[in-house]
């Protein structure tokens, strides 16, 4: 069996894990990321990233290469419709000053974000490398990891960070419980061709409101790429899924009919309200969705994750450069944990809710969410590490 050392050693190569890992190759700290699959996650998730996530996407080093694949920075973060004829219900004021949103879909992040970290002396990428057990003392962390060749590996590290999504193999191991609720339908995210501002004058983010053909739209592309994304019962196979899209589509999709579209892919994912009993035990850390995770109605699932990405990798260089104590990431881990609990969670399900509001005219004045936007004051989801007790700069 083969044996490797590495400072810090990230499970998950998703967006959050490899911003991480960016961060902390980028402050000289050796970085190992072990991916299960063979080839990074392409599959139709989060898009929308809100200017709050700018700074952390600088810091790793990846803005401008974002922005260049992204085209250009929306105007508009988000707009309420009505699903029955596309009337805006509420659009938040455009505010000159403030940057747009970068539509990216998710895998394009991961990929630019890989991309920029193989350039990296400090950090190592292993795809199709799944961790079985580890095991934590006092002095660091050694995991035991299957290779692709079925062979076993063992990697000697300072610190465990687990940021393999809602079935994260590190919670687990660490048994950490999740604790929270599945939202009473699931949700499915397709990608179609299909000119929405030809026919219906959406542009960017398009929430739609109704009690039963709720949903998102959102453009992708500049080829007429399009998301969208709304709610079916619970326990239909995608068999049953692709035979509810035409009725869906019928809904919600504005312009004359017969509708004319082409469905690039679908992906149906349970709508969940979850949060980690703890996002630290020991040298393990959680991040993403491994440690919390929500619905996408606030557009805050990728966005709190990479808060924690970028907040941990302050408190990580803190810790391991700066002479902070490994108790400091006990603070960093409850910061978090109660931003999700207090702001990210409540938030979301509000939104949830919102958007299949029968009372769709008087929304904008009682949804506090809205409210917050209309007033330029949107919550704050960040944590300035430098704030915690123990921090040393």
């Amino acid at each position: 069996m083969s044996s490797s050392k590495t400072t810090v050693l990230i499970v998950g190569a998703g967006p959050v894990g490899l911003i991480l890992a960016l961060r902390l190759a980028r402050a000289d700290i050796d970085v190992t990321v072990i991916e299960a699959r063979d080839e990074l996650d392409d599959a139709p998730k989060a898009m929308a990233h809100l200017p709050a996530a700018f700074p952390d996407f600088i810091k790793a080093g990846i803005f401008d290469d974002l922005v260049a694949a992204a085209g250009e920075l929306s105007s508009t973060a988000m707009v309420f419709r009505r699903t029955s004829d596309s009337s805006i219900i509420f659009e938040p004021p455009h505010n000159p000053n403030r940057p747009g949103v970068l539509i990216l879909p998710q895998g394009k992040l991961a990929a630019i974000a890989h991309e920029n970290l193989q350039r990296l002396e400090h950090a190592t990428v292993l795809m199709g490398h799944a961790l079985r057990s580890f095991n934590d003392s006092a002095e660091g962390v050694t995991a035991t990891v299957s290779a692709p060749d079925g062979s076993e590996k063992t990697f000697d590290a300072l610190f465990l960070v687990g940021a393999d999504g809602g079935k994260s193999t590190v919670r687990k191991l660490t048994g950490i419980e999740f604790e929270g609720e599945t939202l009473p339908c699931q949700l499915v995210a397709s990608d179609v061709y299909y000119d929405f501002a030809k026919h219906g004058g959406f542009k960017h983010a398009n929430f739609m409101v109704d009690k039963e053909n709720y949903g998102l739209i959102s453009q992708i592309t500049n080829d007429g790429l399009w998301r969208v994304s709304f709610s079916v019962p619970l326990g239909l196979d995608l068999k049953d899924i692709e035979a509810v899209v035409p009725e869906k589509y019928e809904a919600m999709l504005p312009g004359p009919r017969p509708l004319e579209y082409k469905i690039d892919r679908l992906a149906p994912y349970k709508a969940q309200q979850l949060c980690a009993t703890s996002f630290r035990k020991g040298r393990a850390l959680l991040v993403g969705d491994a440690a919390h995770l929500t619905n996408p109605y606030a557009g805050w699932g990728m966005a709190a994750g990479i808060f924690d990405a970028s907040s941990l990798a302050d408190a990580l260089v803190s810790c391991l450069q700066k002479g902070a104590p490994d108790s400091f990431l006990q603070g960093w881990a409850e910061a978090r944990r109660e931003i999700f609990l207090k702001s990210v969670d409540p938030i979301s399900k509000e939104c949830f809710w919102a958007v299949q509001d029968p009372d769709v005219d008087s929304l904008p004045q009682r949804h506090p969410h809205l409210k917050a936007m209309k007033a330029g004051k949107p919550p704050n989801i960040t944590t300035d590490v430098t704030t915690l007790p123990g921090y040393v700069q």
